[in-house]
């Protein structure tokens, strides 16, 4: 990825056993911040009143030209379209939900940082390892067999600042020649007195591919591969996201 990162890291959060060091090895993750915040809330006037709410996402990508490396800048507009089936129903759609990662159950040391990308700011951020999560209107969903959540709450900053950052994951697992997770960013939904996440990227209604890595050598950072905003070698998508209230 193209933004640097300000090296400081403090391991705070959750601790759970994982084995002697010697039997584990440690994995850093960088998390690029790609959603702008902003939300449409209030109450229906009408039934069946579709709420409309657009989300901005944006990120940059290092690729591999025929004369070497280069950057791409992608942005999308996404258009969250909530149906409420009943008047006087309060609604939200809050476009910053939390990143949502699945790692192996045996995972421990857990800790997630915000850093600056220009210096300054650091901060921990609110990490959850809850047995399930609400990811879709009356449907709760659990981890994999052998697998945990990891529920990671992101800073809010206003104006262009909202990407000014990344999140560092940080953790211990058993050595192995492979890392499998899931990572999914997620806006937030309230329709009357329940909520869910709804998966922005990778757009859907679950938690989208496994990706597989090899930790580099020596507890060194790893960026993960955000799939792609916009089609190709593309600026700017466009996608819409039908949503619902639970029934």
């Amino acid at each position: 990825m193209a933004r640097g990162l300000v090296p400081l890291l403090v391991f705070v959060g959750l601790v759970v056993g994982c084995g002697s060091q010697s039997d584990s090895m440690p994995v850093r993750e960088n998390l690029e911040s790609i959603q702008a915040p902003g939300s449409a809330s209030g109450t229906t006037t009408r039934a069946k009143q579709l709420v409309r709410h657009d989300c901005k996402l944006s990120a940059v990508y290092n690729v591999r030209e025929a004369t070497g490396s280069a950057f791409l800048i992608q942005s999308q507009t996404l258009h969250l379209r909530l149906l409420v089936p009943h008047k006087g129903t309060p609604y939200a759609v809050e476009c910053l939900g939390p990143i949502v990662v699945e790692l192996p159950a045996a995972a421990s040391k857990l800790a997630a940082e915000a850093h600056d990308l220009h210096g300054g700011r650091e901060s921990s951020l609110e990490l959850r390892t809850p047995e399930s999560i609400p990811l879709a209107p009356g449907r709760r969903i659990r981890p994999e067999s052998g697998k945990q959540f990891v529920v990671i709450e992101l800073p809010r900053r206003a104006g262009g600042g909202y990407d000014n950052f990344r999140v560092e994951l940080a953790f211990r697992v058993p050595k192995a020649a492979l890392v499998r997770e899931r990572v999914v960013y997620t806006a937030l939904v309230t329709c009357g007195a329940t909520s869910y996440l709804q998966p922005v990227v990778p757009l859907g209604t679950d938690l989208g591919f496994v990706n597989a890595f090899t930790p580099p050598a020596k507890g060194k950072a790893l960026d993960f591969v955000l799939p792609h905003l916009a089609a190709g070698i593309s600026s700017h998508g466009e996608e819409t996201q039908s949503l619902a209230c639970q029934r």
